[in-house]
């Protein structure tokens, strides 16, 4: 999936993005997690500004309830 860099990514997003990743590649949510950072983050929190991180951070500690 192409994610451009012009807009805060909600909650929502990531959310449905952490099921895409965890039905397609039989992942757990630690598993799915990790590899959603590195995919948009780059090891980098900021890299995306601190909306979308924290709405990524949210969308991980949802499935954690």
């Amino acid at each position: 999936m192409r994610v451009n860099n012009s807009g805060n990514l909600s909650v929502t997003y990531f959310r449905a993005y952490f099921h895409l990743v965890m039905n397609t590649q039989g992942m757990e949510q630690k598993e799915a997690q990790n590899l959603i950072f590195q995919r948009f983050f780059h090891q980098d929190p900021m890299l995306r500004g601190e909306t979308t991180y924290s709405n990524f951070k949210k969308a991980a500690e949802s499935f954690e309830l």
